[in-house]
């Protein structure tokens, strides 16, 4: 008799929780875009006979309902905790260090794509007949790799870095970030603790090893009024769904510079280098730059700048592009993947006095678009 109440009562409940969970899902509203998860969710299927033949109804129907969860966020904190308890090292290929902060899964070293790619590299600059600087730069979870202890799959950023660098022709020179990093004494403060990317402090020193590298001076740290922004989240934040890890700040480091950005998909121009519009939006990082675009020139109006630089880059370039226009007169940077046309071409046109192809070890493994590059 007690098992039988038993069961009733756990029958009643499970299906007092699917009615519950079934009203809520009809008549909750239905919302367009995650915060957290800086994305647009799915739209809700089309009910066409060629969408439901097709088989797609069916497909975007299972998409739309799992985003319009109801307590979709709960349960998606409660899976990434359940992966921490169950002592798993990576939930979405996200790594939850012992501090707290988050980290991209490796990148696997993979040959047959770093010779691909240095080849596209070497012959890049052998079309445009000038020396190109190569910097690849390392991860977070590599270079706080102590924060993650046994690893199954160790970040293999150097040897990546290495094997790159030993491949460069005579026309590439390769410039060691992993060293200039080294030589800073609190290297935590050079990457976010919720995003992959490294930090203003981070793309300064990138940008002052590349200044010496040229012989050329550039603003000290405390050159710079630092406004600092709180409330950033970043994209292993919005992958990992630990939504209870608390939030970080960002800088802008302002040199008091006067500046123009122009795109190349926009007509206009724009005056400055943080678009602080993009602060009061869910993803806060668009700030520098306004994001990826295919071509950004930025002018600098100082007579005492000097030089054009072409960078050919991915979205670390985003913050780092804000540092290099203190010291050159104009830098335009180029995304390949959204730039289609022959970069050769664009340095024809421009005469670069300096071309810098800089890169994460990460999208250097991952971006199929390198081998493009002409």
């Amino acid at each position: 008799m007690r098992e039988t109440t038993k069961n009733r009562i756990l029958c009643l409940l499970f299906g007092g929780f699917l009615l519950v969970m079934g009203a809520l899902f009809l008549f909750a509203p239905k919302e367009d875009f995650s915060p957290r998860e800086k994305r647009y969710l799915a739209e809700a299927p089309r009910a066409e006979l060629s969408e439901i033949l097709s088989g797609r109804f069916g497909r975007q129907a299972e998409s739309w309902a799992a985003d319009q969860l109801p307590g979709r966020n709960f349960f998606l904190n409660l899976s990434a905790e359940a992966d921490r308890w169950e002592n798993l090292q990576v939930t979405k290929e996200i790594y939850r260090g012992k501090s707290g902060r988050l980290y991209e899964s490796p990148a696997a070293y993979d040959e047959a794509v770093i010779r691909r790619n240095m080849a596209a590299l070497n012959a890049f600059a052998e079309t445009v007949a000038q020396p190109v600087d190569l910097a690849l730069v390392p991860s977070a979870g590599f270079w706080m790799a102590e924060d993650i202890p046994g690893l199954a799959d160790p970040y293999e950023d150097e040897a990546i870095v290495e094997s790159a660098y030993g491949l460069a022709a005579p026309g590439i020179r390769p410039l060691n970030l992993i060293k200039s990093f080294r030589e800073q004494p609190e290297k935590e403060t050079l990457y976010y603790r919720t995003d992959h990317h490294w930090t203003s402090r981070g793309a300064y020193t990138a940008y002052r090893g590349y200044m010496e590298t040229k012989g050329r001076a550039c603003p000290m740290p405390e050159d710079y009024r630092v406004e600092t922004v709180e409330g950033f989240y970043g994209t292993t934040y919005a992958r990992a769904c630990f939504w209870n890890l608390p939030a970080e700040s960002l800088e802008l480091w302002d040199s008091g510079g006067t500046y123009t950005v122009r795109f190349s998909e926009r007509d206009g121009e724009y005056t400055g280098l943080f678009f602080l519009e993009r602060l009061q939006e869910a993803d806060k990082y668009p700030v520098w730059l306004d994001g990826n675009h295919p071509l950004v020139t930025i002018t600098n109006h100082d007579p005492a700048a000097q030089g054009k630089l072409l960078v050919i880059r991915d979205s670390y370039a985003n913050c780092l592009g804000c540092f290099l226009a203190d010291s050159y007169a104009q830098v335009t940077l180029v995304d390949l993947r959204y730039y289609k046309q022959p970069v050769s071409e664009l340095c024809k046109e421009e005469g670069f006095d300096d071309i810098l192809f800089l890169y994460s070890v990460g999208n250097f493994m991952r971006d199929s678009n390198i081998v493009w590059l002409q």
